[in-house]
C-alpha cells in the first residue's frame, strides 16, 4: 500500500519495495541518509486524547489535537503515523481496504450514520461519524460536545442499522514503519522513499536492485 506523507512524516511498508536486500540493510541506508524511525502507538495516542482534547463540530485542523470533531481527530491521529487522510468522514471511508464487521481490529476506522449524514447517491448509506477501533469490541471517537472523546462499545457503531462500514489502513501481518524525512528531502508519498533508495543504487551497493 502506498501512503501519502503528512508534513515530514511518512508511513512505509518496506516489504512492498521488492528489494533483494535485507530489511536491515535498507534501514541502514535510510538512516544514513538522515531518515529517522518514529514509533507511534495510535491507540495510546487516542486514549491520551480522551483526557486532554475537547469536541467542537467543524473544528479547524490547526486546532487538533486540543480541539477536534470526529473526522479531524482521525485525520490528526493517522497524521502522527505518517498517513494522510482527507478531512471528512465520508471521504475517509474511501481510504484503505474494506473490513467486514466480524473482522474489525485495533486501528481500523469504523463508520456510522450520525446527526448529519453525507452521501453521494444513497441516503441509506450516508456517513456521519467515524472512530478508531481499539480492539474487536471497542472504539474511541470524538462523540459530541457533552461527552467529548470517549471509548464506546463497537455496538454503538454497528447496531440499530447505523453501521456504515470499516476500513483498514495498515494491513494485517505487514510491518509499516513511520519515518521522519530530513529537511533536505522532499517526500510526498512512500514511493518517493523507494526512489530515493533506487537513486542511491549508482553509489550504493547493487543489492537495491528490485527482485524479480
Amino acid at each position: 500500500m502506498e501512503y501519502r506523507a503528512v508534513g515530514n512524516r511518512c508511513a512505509v511498508d518496506l516489504g512492498t519495495f521488492s528489494f533483494s536486500a535485507a530489511k536491515s540493510e535498507v534501514l541502514a541506508l535510510l538512516l544514513n541518509k538522515g531518515f529517522e524511525i518514529v514509533p507511534v502507538d495510535l491507540i495510546g495516542l487516542a486514549r491520551r486524547c480522551m483526557h486532554t482534547s475537547t469536541y467542537r463540530r467543524s473544528a479547524r485542523l490547526s486546532e487538533a489535537p486540543e480541539v477536534v470533531d470526529c473526522s479531524s481527530f482521525m485525520k490528526w491521529l493517522y497524521g502522527q503515523r505518517g498517513i494522510w487522510l482527507p478531512r471528512r468522514s465520508i471521504q475517509q471511508r474511501e481510504m484503505g481496504d474494506t473490513v467486514a464487521r466480524t473482522d474489525i481490529q485495533a486501528g481500523d476506522l469504523v463508520f456510522s450514520s450520525g446527526r448529519i449524514d453525507y452521501y453521494l447517491t444513497d441516503p441509506e448509506d450516508g456517513v456521519g461519524h467515524v472512530g478508531i477501533a481499539t480492539d474487536e469490541n471497542t472504539v474511541i471517537h470524538a462523540a459530541n460536545r457533552t461527552l467529548g472523546i470517549i471509548e464506546s462499545p463497537l455496538a454503538h457503531f454497528t447496531d440499530n442499522g447505523t453501521f456504515r462500514g470499516a476500513r483498514r489502513l495498515i494491513p494485517r501481518d505487514r510491518e509499516v514503519l513511520t519515518f521522519l524525512a530530513p529537511s533536505v528531502r522532499d517526500v510526498e508519498t512512500s514511493d518517493d522513499i523507494r526512489w530515493i533508495l533506487l537513486q542511491s543504487a549508482t553509489t550504493a551497493p547493487a543489492y537495491l536492485c528490485t527482485s524479480a
